[in-house]
């Protein structure tokens, strides 16, 4: 239902961003946008929305756009949605302003409920201060499904990312409402290495049967600080900023 056949790619994602790297420290913000339309904030930058320090690297899901668009919060973008109509487009999307390459759109082979839709995950690499490359990861895990399917999913990207060195952050909504899928999900990211990022305060984090389904996880960078803050009336989850440095 509602497969995507489009795989939208910001206009403005032009080659002379390409080499720009991010700057050191740089700030990710991560969020579950629950399909609100942002199309008055296309080109306004989402520190105005949400009064923070200006983010390098976006990384949402449930994000909406339109055809033909080509900002995201005043940001370039790449989505790679998992539900297409006429008029939208729904996924996970990340945005910089900062040197971005697409790497692989991944939609779930199993739909939810057996029959409705996929989920998807996007791999991007990006350009660091010290000549690495910083693999991202962004994904709203599948729900809605049994365990089984959901480890097999997680496989399927992991297998895909396995050969990548250096750097990487993986974020977004994990669906880890259970936990078995909490334990999947550990296993999984010690398989490549990587650390969960801690929070001073993670009541704002969205958890379902007391578990949290938002995380980020990290190699080969530095957490300079992190939170998790309640944003009210936007989207059923709050978002989480992390500050990375080399």
């Amino acid at each position: 239902m509602y497969k995507p056949k489009l795989t939208p790619i910001s206009h403005d994602l032009s080659s002379t961003q390409l080499g720009q790297a991010l700057p050191n420290p740089f700030r990710l913000l991560t969020w579950n946008l629950h399909k609100t339309d942002f199309a008055h904030y296309i080109h306004r930058p989402i520190e105005q929305l949400l009064s923070m320090e200006p983010p390098h690297l976006l990384s949402f899901q449930e994000a909406a756009t339109r055809p033909m668009q080509n900002r995201f919060f005043n940001l370039p973008f790449v989505m790679a949605p998992n539900i297409e109509t006429r008029q939208k487009h729904f996924g996970v999307l990340t945005a910089t302003e900062f040197g971005m390459t697409a790497q692989h759109q991944c939609l779930t082979r199993s739909r939810e409920l057996g029959w409705a839709t996929h989920k998807t995950a996007l791999v991007t690499e990006h350009c660091l201060q010290n000549g690495e490359t910083l693999t991202h990861i962004n994904i709203h895990a599948i729900n809605f499904v049994p365990n089984r399917l959901f480890q097999q999913e997680l496989n399927l990207l992991w297998h895909l990312i396995a050969e990548k060195s250096g750097p990487m952050i993986v974020s977004g909504d994990f669906n880890t409402w259970n936990k078995t899928r909490v334990a999947m999900l550990e296993k999984a990211v010690q398989q490549l290495g990587l650390s969960e990022v801690a929070y001073p305060d993670t009541r704002p984090i969205r958890t379902l049967n007391r578990q949290i389904l938002d995380y980020v996880f990290y190699r080969g960078l530095t957490v300079q600080s992190a939170r998790a803050f309640h944003v009210e009336e936007i989207s059923d989850h709050n978002p989480l900023e992390v500050v990375f440095a080399l």
